[in-house]
């Protein structure tokens, strides 16, 4: 494996995040603006890392008692909350170590940095959160046939601690979401709010009528959570992996504005991706009217597509051809 390297090409000055820049002339929209995005930018990093620990050791301690408890309440909706707490801490944990790897500056064997591990983090994390999914839907199916009677007392009680964990957990999720790592944290921790709602009341109903069947049942409901939020998560990870369009751009409609910046005859070429799970990045080449004025034009289009469409980074190329035949870059 050759050796990783820094460079100076790698960025633009303290942080490459915000900057926009074009093939020739490079020009900032606000150059202190952007130093000092860069600083939020990592600083919310840094305090993802600290929210990460600290719901990382919650819902690995609190997944320990849910699953012993379960055990001895025979209770298989506490069993796969546990199940679903414990592949959350896990999922948590590769959020965790993928936020730190994140960090890290570009080098020459990846330009771009590592700022899709945490895309990649998250995509390892729904990936095994299924498989563990799939053998509880086993057993919770089994229970269908071999009932098991359950302590709807020591369900109650715990799935009652459970809640109010996981909504401590959901609230540092909630003040600290930026990345798509804390955010499929959070779409975890309220899955596992609900299971615990599903648990209370499975709990209840067992304590007033006996019906031990009836925590299974519920079970189903808890099975489901996992996979439907998985599934979204799985969706939208591939997605940054894949370099595909964020899911909050419409690409027709960037074009679109683009062509209505003054001084923009047409645009073609135009490319929009994830440069890491929270930052876009946007390439385009730009068939400009005037070349005296095509710094006008670059801070025009620089501002649209930041105020607009939420995109900092950008590179666009110009061109001052109006000839159709000639307008697009062929490598002939």
């Amino acid at each position: 494996m050759p050796q990783e390297k820094y460079s100076n090409y790698l960025s633009h000055g303290a942080n490459q995040d915000g900057h926009s820049h074009d093939d020739d002339n490079h020009s900032n929209i606000d150059e202190k603006h952007h130093h000092h995005h860069g600083h939020d930018h990592m600083h919310g990093r840094d305090a993802n890392s600290k929210v990460l620990a600290f719901c990382l050791v919650a819902t690995f301690s609190f997944a320990l008692i849910e699953g012993v408890g379960g055990y001895f309440t025979h209770s298989i909706t506490l069993q796969s909350d546990a199940i679903h707490m414990l592949t959350d801490a896990a999922g948590l944990l590769i959020a965790f170590i993928a936020n730190i790897i994140s960090k890290r500056p570009a080098t020459t064997n990846l330009t771009f940095g590592y700022g899709k591990a945490e895309a990649l983090g998250a995509l390892v994390n729904c990936i095994f959160t299924l498989i563990l999914t799939l053998g509880l839907l086993f057993e919770v199916i089994q229970r269908f046939f071999i009932p098991t009677t359950v302590h709807g007392e020591g369900v109650f009680i715990i799935a009652g601690i459970g809640f109010l964990v996981n909504g401590i957990i959901a609230y540092a999720l909630v003040k600290s979401s930026e990345s798509l790592n804390t955010k499929a944290a959070l779409i975890h921790t309220m899955g596992d709010l609900l299971a615990s709602v599903v648990a209370i009341i499975a709990g209840v109903i067992i304590i007033y009528t006996g019906y031990s069947i009836v925590d299974p049942m519920l079970s189903l409901i808890v099975v489901f959570i996992l996979i439907t939020s998985n599934y979204k998560l799985i969706k939208k990870s591939t997605i940054v992996l894949m370099a595909g369009v964020p899911d909050y751009v419409n690409y027709e409609d960037v074009g679109r504005d683009l062509e209505l910046v003054d001084g923009v005859v047409g645009v073609h070429d135009l490319h929009i991706w994830y440069l890491s799970a929270n930052i876009t990045s946007l390439s385009a080449h730009i068939i400009a009217n005037n070349p005296l004025n095509w710094q006008d034009t670059l801070l025009a289009c620089q501002t649209m597509l930041k105020t607009k469409h939420k995109i900092s980074h950008v590179t666009l190329q110009y061109e001052f051809n109006h000839n159709p035949e000639m307008a697009y870059c062929d490598a002939k």
